[in-house]
């Protein structure tokens, strides 16, 4: 096998020699071995993101969402809008990716504003928040306390933000431990 296998390497390279000059052959071969060819492009969510709606678990009370991500060294910003006619409300967190965890204080649970559960504990959440599949997914991991009628209860929420190949579409997969369906919702860049 290493015989055939050095045949066809040197009638190969032979051909190579003939079609182009020495130089030409060691530009060529610099050129295709060159890391800005062989790299991938850096995944890139930062900018703003408006969810379709057709595409997404459905967002009841409200009737938009936009998510705006800003990237800096190891720091992830994400600020959530949400909108309703003239009721709105913002959800910012702003995360260190170098730490396994933090408690990252937030303005409130919109999520589900509607079923009467209010975020307890001060507004404090613990994140733990990873970059996964090449930088093309962010995952959170959120343990929150909710404050209902009934008393507090722990939540756990696990949220994956992931980056299509073209970069123009986010989706975003929540699991909550009080939710037996997952929330799916699809985001384009705008």
């Amino acid at each position: 096998i290493r015989e055939v296998w050095m045949t066809i390497t040197t009638m190969y390279l032979s051909l190579l020699r003939r079609t182009f000059s020495t130089a030409g052959l060691l530009y060529s071969l610099a050129l295709l071995t060159s890391p800005a060819l062989l790299a991938q492009p850096e995944p890139d969510f930062s900018g703003r993101w408006k969810i379709d709606r057709e595409k997404s678990t459905p967002l009841d009370p409200w009737s938009n969402l936009e998510i705006e991500i800003s990237i800096h060294a190891d720091s992830v910003s994400i600020v959530r809008y949400f909108g309703a006619g003239s009721r709105v409300a913002e959800e910012t967190m702003a995360l260190d990716m170098t730490l396994p965890s933090q408690i990252v204080t937030v303005e409130g649970w919109w999520d589900n504003r509607h079923i009467g559960a209010y975020l307890g504990n001060d507004k404090k959440q613990t994140v733990a928040a990873r970059w996964l599949d090449e930088g093309r997914t962010l995952q959170l991991n959120i343990d929150m306390i909710l404050e209902t009628s009934q008393g507090e209860t722990p939540v756990r929420v696990i949220r994956e933000m992931r980056l299509s190949d073209d970069g123009n579409t986010l989706t975003t997969l929540q699991i909550r431990s009080s939710r037996n369906l997952p929330v799916v919702r699809v985001f384009n860049r705008i």
